[in-house]
């Protein structure tokens, strides 16, 4: 009797999942505390991205010698997305900037990365 009810169980599920859509190519649309929130978060939990990502844009932009200004640039950034974080985190629930737009750009540190 349970095994009837677990395949039934797994069988609902497996069709059920086959009309799920995912468009995971377009940014969510409009800004509300909750995606501020995850801003927040992951600025404080990624922001070290920045260095790396700091450093192969400036190679590849300007060559093997502008290393240490993407060092330079990354650690800046770091820290600029670390502040950011903290104050998306604590002030999620307020609608500042203007309806909840992000203070710092790109969005999230992953959006810029180039490998």
């Amino acid at each position: 009797m349970k095994s009837k009810l677990f395949i039934g169980l797994v069988a609902v599920l497996l069709l059920g999942s086959l009309t799920v859509q995912a468009d995971t190519d377009q940014t969510p649309k409009g800004n509300n505390a909750l995606r501020k929130l995850g801003r927040g978060f992951a600025n404080v939990l990624f922001g070290v991205i920045e260095v790396p990502n700091q450093i192969t844009k400036a190679d590849s932009d300007l060559g093997g010698a502008a290393i240490p200004y993407g060092v330079g640039k990354g650690f800046v950034r770091w820290i600029g997305r670390e502040l950011v974080g903290v104050y998306e985190i604590a002030t999620f629930a307020i609608p500042f900037p203007g309806g909840y737009k992000p203070v710092m750009k790109p969005e999230f540190p992953n959006e810029d990365y180039e490998p």
